[in-house]
């Protein structure tokens, strides 16, 4: 074989699995949350990161006993987010709101959402924004 077909043949093949380490990165929504434990918390958004491959926030949560626990929830990705209304400006930190999803299996206070109320009373699920619904 040629060096000159070698090189090509290396490119391509280095080409194609360099798409693979990102894909294989990514979970299932039933590997990492259990839709059995559902969460549901009033809280303030301390952080928030707009990223690939999931959007995130942190949430403040106080419980009934008076203690305070952050909790890291996942949105879907930026652009699925986008395609269904929920901008980067949907919520903000600081923002006081109300919200709903499954709970990590490692028992961690990790969950993803199914949905949040706003304080304008914006509903957001990970379907696509819902203005003025419960």
């Amino acid at each position: 074989m040629s060096s000159h077909l070698t090189k090509w043949i290396s490119i391509g093949a280095l080409t194609l699995t360099s798409g693979v380490v990102p894909l294989a990165a990514h979970h299932s929504f039933a590997a990492e949350y259990d839709a059995k434990a559902p969460v549901e918390f009033d809280g303030i958004i301390k952080k928030l990161e707009w990223t690939n491959p999931h959007a995130h926030y942190w949430l403040e949560v106080t419980g009934s006993d008076g203690k305070v626990a952050v909790w890291d929830f996942e949105l879907a990705s930026p652009n699925m987010l986008n395609r269904n209304g929920f901008t980067r400006k949907s919520i903000n930190v600081g923002d006081k709101v109300h919200v709903t999803g499954s709970r990590a299996k490692d028992g961690s206070n990790t969950a993803a959402t199914s949905s949040i109320k706003t304080p304008s009373g914006q509903m957001l699920t990970m379907t696509g924004a819902q203005q003025g619904k419960q």
